[in-house]
């Protein structure tokens, strides 16, 4: 199959007048699709000057929205083990959706919780000393049953992501899809994200970086089989970065051990992909979000 065009993020442009010239280079480089991360996609729900310069650039530049995350701190994903917490989960889930489909997204992507949090990532919920896996399965199927009409009536796609806890692999994700199918439901591919959990020569729990170490029981990360080929029928997006194998470094394609020809071979059997979306950190290119997409077409894509 043919591979969807990737979206960009055109960078944390702090005002309204940074959007535009951000996005002409975008586009001049060849650039179709556009990304708003979390941040963003707040600051365009609140801000209508904002939100108008977003919309405004897009048009002039005929790129099209297509791809946003939705906020993804622990109280703000799915799974989160606290259920007094969860009125606020909703809201912000809620507003996410709406804030989404009224810029004419199609893709919202989201995080289950950490269920085990200590050292800093205690708060006024308290330490959960154990990944509870059954429990957090139990959790984010009962928050899909509320969330997902609403993810229907807008005409929207959410994606779980996989990150790189007990309560955030591919597998524990499949496990929710086999548990909870809809067609408004699907699963996002983080390529960095399963590149720290994959098995790999001489590789060991101990050269993972400790803040990902110290939310696995034990600190003892338990690494994975290929998450894509898990994963590769539900995947309906997918974030695009490279690493080292051991830190969440979020590099440029190619900066990295990531084997992506590989990874875009499995992307064309994908049989419900929409979309593939550039999650480069913004130091690895700065002003200059423009580089990104010559650095994916050297890699294939």
């Amino acid at each position: 199959m043919t591979l969807p065009d990737i979206s960009y993020n055109f960078g944390p442009a702090a005002t309204a007048e940074e959007i535009a010239p951000r996005m002409e280079k975008l586009a001049a480089a060849g650039a179709k699709r556009i990304m708003l991360d979390a941040p963003q996609l707040l600051l365009t729900a609140q801000d209508k000057t904002y939100a108008a310069a977003l919309e405004k650039a897009l048009k002039e530049n005929a790129l099209q929205l297509f791809d946003v995350h939705a906020p993804h701190g622990a109280q703000d994903s799915f799974g989160f083990p606290a259920p007094e917490a969860w009125p606020c989960f909703y809201e912000k889930a809620f507003g996410a959706l709406e804030a989404a489909a009224a810029l004419g997204a199609k893709t919202v992507t989201f995080h289950c919780a950490r269920t085990r949090r200590v050292g800093q990532m205690v708060d006024e919920y308290g330490v959960f000393e154990k990944a509870e896996t059954a429990k957090a399965l139990e959790n984010v199927c009962r928050q899909l049953e509320i969330v997902l009409p609403r993810v229907e009536k807008l005409g929207l796609v959410i994606a779980l992501e996989n990150l790189f806890l007990p309560t955030s692999t591919a597998s524990f994700l499949v496990s929710v899809l086999q548990k909870f199918s809809h067609p408004a439901l699907g699963l996002n591919y983080d390529a960095g994200h399963a590149l720290l959990l994959e098995k790999q020569p001489g590789k060991t729990s101990g050269d993972i970086a400790g803040w990902i170490r110290c939310g696995w029981d034990d600190d003892t990360v338990v690494f994975q089989e290929d998450a894509l080929d898990l994963m590769l029928e539900n995947v309906v997006t997918a974030h695009l970065h490279d690493n080292h194998g051991c830190e969440d470094e979020h590099r440029l394609p190619g900066q990295g051990i990531a084997d992506w020809t590989k990874i875009i071979a499995r992307f064309r059997q994908a049989p419900r992909l929409l979309s593939l979306q550039s999650e480069v950190s913004q130091k690895f290119y700065g002003s200059t979000p423009e580089i990104q997409p010559a650095f994916f077409h050297a890699c294939g894509f």
